[in-house]
């Protein structure tokens, strides 16, 4: 990672770590299962602002036992449901929100723009600052849990979840395991001339301010996963498909070749911004391997 991006998301984690969590989990009836239960979570993380989460846990286990858990992350619409799947195959799982993003909604909203243009012009303001340190902040929490093992954490996200994922295992070496599903937020300069929507929301604020277009790039940089993942040391599985129109193979493949830990790139050939249930018994393959 360039010294310039690593000295400022080290001071942003120094600001974090100021941040008491006050960790609320309530009991969530509503939202659990005969398999497992789920606790309603809020956090207090970057600057201040609450976030929500869902935390769910395999019930009936043996005392004393420890379940690996997964970070769950929303792709850009902010929504995600709980991961029952992953439950039932013996893994906790964080459905986090990060902040102005589904269940966090009401906590604190975006009040101009949208994630991706959200104060462009200030790197120190902008929203995928305070979005990455509500990662960490999940991983703080998951660190106090009895049900965890805390050496098997794992990321798992889709598109603004995938680079998300990234960006996490990047930034916070508690993460053992990233799942990126066709990363958005990759490789910004090529994006933005580009990509589909939402990356369509970059290159109209760039038209629409041309004067701030180099200021705006260079900040980006900073958010980028592709100026990121070389500091990933945990094992990272990737995908792209190749008649996406959002995530493109050109974002792709650059952020997969910094990437200097373990690492599997699956191409689709007929793929579009979709899930795949082939690349999804990959990834549980993957998590089995590395967390168990």
């Amino acid at each position: 990672m360039r010294a310039d991006i690593a000295s400022f998301w080290q001071r942003t984690r120094s600001e974090l770590d100021r941040v008491p969590m006050n960790a609320e989990a309530t009991p969530a009836p509503e939202q659990s299962a005969r398999e497992y239960d789920t606790w309603r979570v809020v956090l207090d993380t970057f600057g201040g602002i609450k976030i929500r989460a869902w935390f769910s846990a395999p019930k009936d286990a043996a005392p004393g036992r420890r379940f690996p858990v997964i970070v769950s992350i929303p792709g850009y619409v902010g929504t995600r449901p709980i991961q029952s799947m992953l439950l039932n195959l013996g893994y906790a799982v964080l459905n986090l929100y990060p902040r102005a993003q589904g269940e966090s909604i009401p906590e604190w909203d975006l009040d101009h723009g949208t994630k991706i243009t959200y104060h462009l012009e200030d790197k120190e303001r902008y929203y995928y600052r305070g979005c990455y340190m509500d990662l960490i902040r999940g991983v703080d929490f998951l660190m106090t849990r009895s049900e965890v093992d805390t050496e098997r954490i794992a990321a798992w996200g889709r598109s603004q979840g995938g680079g998300l994922s990234l960006a996490l295992a990047a930034l916070d070496k508690r993460i053992k395991v990233s799942v990126a599903e066709e990363a958005f937020l990759s490789n910004f300069p090529v994006a933005a001339a580009g990509g589909g929507s939402p990356y369509t929301q970059l290159r109209d604020y760039l038209e629409q301010h041309p004067a701030d277009r180099a200021a705006i790039m260079a900040n980006l940089e900073y958010f980028d996963p592709m100026n990121l993942v070389d500091a990933i040391e945990c094992p990272v599985l990737m995908n792209v498909g190749m008649k996406d129109v959002t995530v493109t193979y050109d974002t792709i493949a650059p952020t997969f070749a910094n990437i200097k830990s373990i690492k599997g790139l699956l191409v689709y050939p007929d793929l579009a911004h979709d899930t795949c249930s082939d690349f999804n018994l990959q990834a549980l393959n993957w998590l089995k391997r590395y967390v168990g």
